[in-house]
C-alpha cells in the first residue's frame, strides 16, 4: 500500500515534516521501503524472508526467556512487570479492544527482553520487532484476542515454574506456528476490500 505523506500528516493533524522523519526512520528499520517514482510503501510480506526474522526473534525470546526464569528463581518479585502487562492485556480483551491488545503483546515481549538484563539481546530484538509489528497485528485481528492473552498466560506460568523446555515449547507455538497459518497477503487484501467499502459507504 502506497504512503501519501500528506494524506498521513493531514489525518494526524500535524505537519508534513515530523511524517516525513518518521518515515526515514520507518524505512531504516526496514517497515517501510521508498520505490523510484511510486514513493514510500508498506514492505511486502515476503514468506522466506517472514519466516528467517520469526525464527531469529524465537531465538532472542528463548534466550531471554531463560535468563529471566534464573532470574527469578532467585527472585520472583522480578516478573511484576511482566504480570503488570499481562493484567493490561487482559483488561484490554475484556474491552474487545483487539489494537491495544496487539500493542500490549509487542510490549509484553519487549519488557520479557528488558527483564533478561542482557542488552545486547534487546538491541537486538527491538528493529527486528519493528519490522514485525504488521505481521503480528494482523495476526491478532485473525486469531482473536482472548486466544493470544491466553497464551502470554501460559508462557508466564512456565517462567514461574523454572520450566525453559515448557517456555520454549509455548513461544515456538506462540511465534513460529500460528504466524506460519497465516495467509497474510489473503487478509491484507480483505482489509483492502473492507477499507474501500467503508470508504465508497
Amino acid at each position: 500500500d502506497r504512503i501519501v505523506e500528506a494524506e498521513v500528516a493531514r489525518s494526524l493533524n500535524v505537519s508534513r515534516i515530523p511524517v516525513r522523519e518518521a518515515l526515514r526512520l520507518l524505512e531504516s528499520q526496514g517497515v517501510v521501503v521508498s520505490e523510484r517514482y511510486r514513493g514510500m510503501r508498506l514492505m511486502s510480506v515476503n514468506i522466506d524472508r517472514l519466516e528467517k526474522s520469526l525464527k531469529v526473534r524465537l531465538a532472542l525470546e528463548n534466550l531471554a526467556g531463560a535468563e529471566v526464569i534464573e532470574r527469578t528463581k532467585k527472585d520472583p518479585s522480578v516478573l511484576a512487570p511482566l504480570e503488570n502487562v499481562l493484567a493490561q492485556m487482559h483488561a484490554a480483551a475484556d474491552a474487545g479492544d483487539s489494537f491495544l491488545v496487539a500493542s500490549l503483546d509487542t510490549k509484553f515481549h519487549h519488557c520479557l527482553c528488558q527483564l533478561s538484563q542482557n542488552d545486547i539481546l534487546v538491541r537486538s530484538w527491538e528493529p527486528l520487532s519493528r519490522q514485525l509489528t504488521i505481521i503480528f497485528g494482523l495476526s491478532t485481528l485473525k486469531k482473536g484476542v482472548k486466544s493470544i492473552v491466553e497464551e502470554h498466560d501460559d508462557v508466564i506460568d512456565a517462567i514461574r515454574l523454572g520450566d525453559v523446555a515448557a517456555f520454549e515449547d509455548l513461544m515456538e507455538i506462540h511465534i513460529l506456528d500460528y504466524s506460519r497459518a497465516v495467509d497474510y497477503e489473503k487478509l491484507v487484501e480483505q482489509l483492502r476490500k473492507l477499507e474501500s467499502r467503508r470508504k465508497a459507504g
